[in-house]
């Protein structure tokens, strides 16, 4: 009887509990993802989003989503998200997040970037091997695949409405301008 109620009490405690969820729910560091084509582009996880969603719930908020497949159809290749900077060093993981690369590769010579703490519920891993460009000849996971395909997520990256150098003339085109309408005035 007291095996039963025990039984019973673990069950109904395990439905009750929440499914996994993401381990990381903040903005997504610039370290995790890389701009190419006029868009941010994040490794979010190491199968198909047909295979294991990816989880919007957060970074949904932050315009990450699927990308079509015409965006991949010019995506990055892996040797792009490797750069000095990234969340995970050559063969080791993110300090922070526990993000790595379970499928090395000895052409990854710098740290790259993977993301999948923000976006996967059950993968905190992406496969250098597996990306498009890793040596087994896959592609990106398009929408789809359902398969272990490594998946990409994105986003519109962030674009000034003046460029930096390009506000430096207009502030002294303005500041010329006020200087000639000061000297008729005078």
């Amino acid at each position: 009887m007291i095996r039963t109620t025990l039984a019973a009490a673990a069950l109904a405690l395990a439905a009750a509990s929440p499914a996994a969820a993401v381990s990381q729910t903040g903005a997504l560091p610039d370290s995790a993802y890389i701009t190419f084509g006029g868009l941010d582009w994040a490794w979010a996880a190491p199968v198909a989003n047909g295979a294991s969603p990816i989880n919007f719930t957060f970074q949904g908020a932050y315009g990450w989503r699927l990308p079509t497949d015409l965006e991949l159809a010019s995506a990055p290749t892996i040797f792009d998200f490797a750069f000095d900077g990234a969340n995970v060093p050559v063969g080791g993981s993110d300090p922070a997040t526990g993000a790595n690369f379970h499928v090395e590769n000895p052409a990854r010579t710098s740290a790259a970037a993977c993301a999948a703490p923000w976006f996967s519920d059950a993968y905190s891993h992406c496969d250098w091997q597996d990306g498009n460009g890793g040596g087994l000849g896959w592609s990106w996971a398009t929408s789809s695949d359902v398969g272990s395909e490594d998946q990409l997520v994105v986003r519109a990256a962030a674009v000034s409405d003046v460029p930096l150098p390009a506000a430096a003339p207009l502030l002294l085109l303005g500041l010329g301008g006020l200087a000639a309408l000061r000297r008729r005035a005078a």
